[in-house]
């Protein structure tokens, strides 16, 4: 192919490098692997092409292989992701046309591959760039179909994963990428790896250059996080470290509002967050577990169970603005409406969708809504059928597994009614709701008619009440729900006669 040159020695190793070759159980792993395959038949001799970053990193972690791959390579990277495209049956984009980065995309299999120029022409150098010593590693495509495959390690990489540490490899590696610090604690909590101390240290003294980065990059590394069963963990190290307060600078003093430790709860809830959806299974969720997975891990931009932790953490993001004494007691009223005032702007600032706004301020406005419906000692048809209407349908499932994992961390265990009533409304879901929606009891139309008023805002508050109505077991038909109405319109008017 032309324009695919290697200015290394014909072996692909370059003298620099000759002396960190190492050989890495499970390499072989990768034999028949057709990405690879790919790459290497698209240049002359595989000269001057090396396999890089996470692939290696989980054969040396003894992790499930990563479904992205990452090439360095000094020649053409565009003409040569055109040809791996062409083969895969993908196709490329650049991801940055002037630094000559470009992505391959497969079809189907959930794979992306990325090409990068070798920095400075040399692998040595190129790894040097780069930010964990279990990230420096490269594998010579060559060697892998001519020789004896081994990894080029020149900062230990392979040892220090063994021993499960996370070290940087240089101490500009914030500096040159402030995001590497996000990523740090996010690869801390998916590979189960110790930070050690003079990278954490370094991390610390560098997390305010978190406030010069894309807001994007840092939404999609905690993300990332809140994909992570241990994500409570990786946001107690984001708020040690400063990361957090950078992020979210709302979260600032959490741990001591007037006395109150508004921080352990958030992080309690969140922990149980994570335990609920690590043991969703047959078992919790009898007849329900299979679909309850499918929602949570659906790929998306932002996946159900980030969300869902995500909603966890910030359920009482009002607290702080809202925090009364009376008579010793601790008060937060009106907190649930508060922070969903509140949320849109974090979710804004962080670059999230309008979507995952929408649906997060509506989880945090009505997180105490399933321990009011639990409270009925019955819920009717239309009840059940309204909590999931307000909510947006799936919506629902998240905030009955919110209140699930929110009365978990304030009780120190389980709630047994309020795991039977989430039981009974996911039961109610997917039995009855998604198949025949019950309709609502009446139309803004049929208000006006009833009651004689005009188009306008008293016809959503009618509405409103008449759904409380509803959803407190008050109304259960349409006639019920006439002179449940005419009653408080006369109370409004302050005829009780």
């Amino acid at each position: 192919m032309s324009g695919m040159k290697d200015k290394n020695d014909r072996t692909g190793r370059t003298d620099s490098a000759r002396s960190f070759f190492k050989p890495l159980k499970g390499l072989e792993s990768l034999k028949g692997d057709r990405v690879i395959e790919a790459a290497g038949r698209a240049v002359p001799a595989a000269s001057g092409l090396y396999l890089v970053g996470g692939v290696l990193r989980n054969i040396a972690l003894g992790a499930p292989a990563a479904p992205d791959y990452d090439f360095s390579f000094d020649g053409d990277t565009r003409a040569l992701a055109a040809a791996v495209s062409g083969t895969l049956g993908g196709s490329f984009f650049a991801l940055d046309e002037q630094a000559g980065a470009w992505r391959v995309v497969s079809r189907g299999d959930g794979f992306t591959v990325d090409f990068t120029p070798t920095a400075g022409g040399d692998i040595m150098a190129d790894l040097g760039k780069r930010d964990f010593t279990v990230n420096a590693l490269a594998l010579p495509v060559k060697d892998f179909f001519d020789g004896e495959p081994l990894v080029i390690d020149p900062f230990g990489g392979v040892g220090d994963a063994g021993a499960a540490v996370l070290r940087k490899v240089c101490d500009t590696v914030f500096d040159d990428d402030p995001v590497r610090a996000m990523r740090a604690v996010r690869l801390s909590m998916r590979y189960g790896l110790k930070i050690e101390q003079d990278t954490w240290d370094l991390l610390v003294s560098k997390a305010a250059l978190l406030s010069q980065t894309s807001p994007e990059r840092a939404r999609d590394e905690l993300v990332a996080l809140m994909t992570c069963a241990n994500s409570s963990e990786g946001v107690k190290l984001l708020y040690a470290s400063g990361l957090m307060e950078v992020m979210v600078p709302e979260m600032k003093g959490w741990k001591d509002i007037s006395g109150y430790d508004l921080l352990s709860h958030s992080l309690r809830a969140l922990s149980e967050a994570d335990k609920l959806l690590g043991g969703i299974s047959e078992d919790t969720f009898p007849g329900l577990s299979d679909r309850l997975r499918e929602y949570f891990m659906r790929p998306a931009p932002v996946p159900g169970s980030a969300l869902l932790r995500l909603a966890a953490l910030f359920h009482d993001f009002g607290k702080a603005y809202t925090l009364t004494r009376e008579a010793g007691k601790l008060r937060f009223i009106g907190h649930d409406s508060e922070g969903a005032k509140r949320i849109p702007e974090v979710m804004e600032r962080l670059r999230f969708s309008r979507k995952n706004a929408s649906e997060l301020t509506l989880l945090v406005k009505n997180h105490h809504r399933v321990f009011m419906l639990a409270s009925l000692r019955e819920r009717s048809y239309r009840a059940k059928g309204h909590f999931f209407r307000a909510m947006g349908g799936e919506s629902g499932l998240m905030l009955l597994c919110l209140a699930l994992a929110d009365a978990r961390a304030t009780r120190g265990g389980e709630d047994p009614e309020l795991y039977e009533v989430a039981l009974e409304m996911m039961r109610f879901y997917y039995g009855v709701y998604i198949e025949e929606k019950p309709a609502p009891l009446m139309t803004g139309r049929q208000v006006m008619d009833a009651f004689r008023v005009p188009e306008g805002p008293q016809v959503g508050q009618i509405l409103r009440k008449m759904n409380e109505g509803v959803e407190t077991g008050a109304v259960r038909n349409r006639k019920e729900a006439v002179a449940y109405i005419k009653k408080w319109l006369k109370e409004k008017k302050g005829d009780t006669g």
